[in-house]
């Protein structure tokens, strides 16, 4: 039997979220060029030309929602609120930590749990 362990699974999703940031990046940038191309030609009737400007748009539009749904998961994982604050709790409990070996220094030390 093989075991699987969480580290790996994370690490084959952290590998297959990065490729679908570059998946999803390239088609927006591809869109884009598309729909300048589309914006700049002036050969295809005009119909069909709005037609594929939106649907350029749309893709570009779909693309962009998909990136920004990327960034608001990386920034739930690092714990960075929609502020764009984050509270480094380490560096709290070190804090809280002085403070308290200084209450201990400075009264009984059986007062201060």
């Amino acid at each position: 039997m093989i075991l699987i362990t969480p580290e790996e699974r994370n690490s084959d999703a952290a590998a297959l979220l990065q490729s679908l940031k570059r998946s999803v990046q390239e088609l927006r940038q591809i869109a884009e060029a598309l729909k300048q191309e589309i914006e700049t030609e002036g050969g295809a009737g005009e119909a069909v030309r709005s037609k594929d400007l939106e649907r350029a748009g749309q893709v570009i539009r779909s693309c962009q929602k998909v990136e920004e749904c990327f960034v608001q998961e990386q920034h739930r994982k690092t714990g960075i609120a929609q502020g764009g604050y984050a509270l480094d709790l380490d560096a709290a409990r070190a804090e809280v930590g002085c403070r308290l070996g200084r209450l201990r220094a400075c009264c009984d030390p059986g007062e201060v749990s």
